[in-house]
């Protein structure tokens, strides 16, 4: 069972609001709409260009970044600075935010910025600029970039990891705590072996409040998912997880999948074949403590097809 993520979205994925009166189509945005409660924004739209509505554009003026709609001229920067401002301080408790690449107002470092009329190159949309910079610790992405698999899953494997965190600490339980910390040992592991040591040490600290205690694990935790994992960081988390099953395996077995996690540490295999395998293996052992690991299943299989 999965929390649902609660997550910002660019409104033209829901609705006709793009500046062409268009509606965004897209099969992942689509998927992802049945497993999260989302909230949505139009920047544009709610600054008052309405749709249809002429285009606006990102130039860079003296090292300035202003947003201007060229076919007018008008300076539309402080009014959408204003909104950002205003927008981006009303918006809490959400695990990541999901915007429409290449838009001056959302573009996650795909929107174009122009200077002497000529693309100078590619910059973040005004919007996403402000939640990033506020939002730091939380994903952060447009549909663009999660055309790539390894930016999708550690997009996805942090705003599961985020909403079952968030629904914990609205009732900070100390029992709790540790069966969530003992479910994500190996995907933190995996992020962060410095932070699954200190978080580990954290939940054992019997003199500190539940209340404060959770507060600091949400920031340490968060902290842990920043970067994303090297291939060398999960072949470690892999053989952590294969100790587990391999007294149990004939010699051929162990033999195939430590060249399996061998060939993914050289990037020639793909990470879920392994894991279908180790699962599988959990299943067939009983193996309930592997079972329990969010590092096998960190968000429903549905989304990473």
């Amino acid at each position: 069972m999965f929390i649902k993520p609660k997550i910002v979205l660019s409104r033209c994925f829901s609705e006709p609001v793009r500046y062409n009166g268009e509606i965004v189509n897209n099969d992942f945005v689509n998927k992802l709409k049945r497993y999260v409660d989302y909230i949505d924004f139009c920047p544009e739209l709610e600054i008052g260009l309405g749709v249809p509505r002429k285009e606006i554009t990102i130039v860079d003026e003296n090292g300035s970044k202003k947003l201007i709609q060229i076919k007018t001229g008008i300076d539309l920067t402080e009014k959408f600075l204003r909104y950002s401002e205003k927008v981006v301080n009303s918006i809490k408790g959400v695990d990541g935010f999901l915007f429409k690449s290449k838009s001056p107002s959302c573009g996650v470092g795909s929107a174009k910025i122009f200077k002497n009329k000529l693309l100078i190159g590619k910059t973040y949309g005004f919007f996403s600029e402000k939640v990033k910079e506020k939002f730091y610790y939380l994903p952060v992405e447009d549909e663009g970039r999660l055309r790539d698999g390894q930016i999708r899953e550690h997009f996805l494997i942090r705003i599961f990891a985020f909403a079952e965190l968030r629904e914990l600490i609205k009732n900070p339980d100390s029992k709790k705590l540790v069966d969530f910390h003992t479910k994500y040992k190996y995907l933190l592991m995996t992020y962060s072996q410095k932070y699954l040591k200190e978080l580990g040490q954290l939940v054992a600290k019997g003199d500190i409040d539940i209340d404060e205690k959770s507060v600091i694990y949400k920031k340490k935790f968060y902290t842990a998912f920043l970067k994303r994992p090297s291939p060398k960081k999960h072949v470690n988390t892999l053989m952590h997880i294969f100790g587990y099953v391999s007294d149990k395996l004939n010699q051929k077995e162990k033999e195939h999948i430590l060249n399996l996690i061998e060939n993914f540490g050289k990037e020639n295999t793909q990470l879920k074949v392994i894991i279908e395998i180790l699962k599988g293996l959990s299943y067939r052992f009983e193996n309930e403590y592997l079972l329990y690991q969010k590092y096998l299943e960190p968000y429903p299989e549905e989304l990473s097809e």
